[in-house]
């Protein structure tokens, strides 16, 4: 089974240079939408076992959020081949989530 695993900004070349898709959740503590976000993330993680499911810490990982131009948490990046494929902010159903990463698989 997949796992949600934490990244913070130590870790962006290994995410750009990561095989496959990565699906990264950023978030706050404080950010309620993302608290409901990463539970819908971790019950995906095993949905889509192919897929590398990350969690960063918005204000942590300022470096992450401004590479792909995330101006408030909670947002979701795809990341395909070192680039980022989409990017939605707010909150978003498991559904829609789901079909995402179908669409970029």
């Amino acid at each position: 089974m997949n796992k949600l695993t934490s990244i913070d900004d130590g870790q962006i070349s290994g995410l750009l240079q990561a095989e496959g898709l990565s699906v990264v959740l950023m978030t706050s503590p404080w950010d309620g939408n993302g608290i409901i976000l990463r539970s819908i993330i971790e019950n995906l993680t095993a949905q889509f076992p192919a897929v590398q499911f990350r969690v960063a810490d918005y204000e942590a990982s300022p470096r992450l959020a401004r590479l792909f131009n995330l101006m408030s948490p909670p947002g979701i990046l795809l990341i395909k081949a070192g680039e980022m494929i989409q990017r939605v902010t707010g909150p978003v159903s498991a559904g829609r989530i789901s079909d995402l990463i179908r669409e970029a698989a």
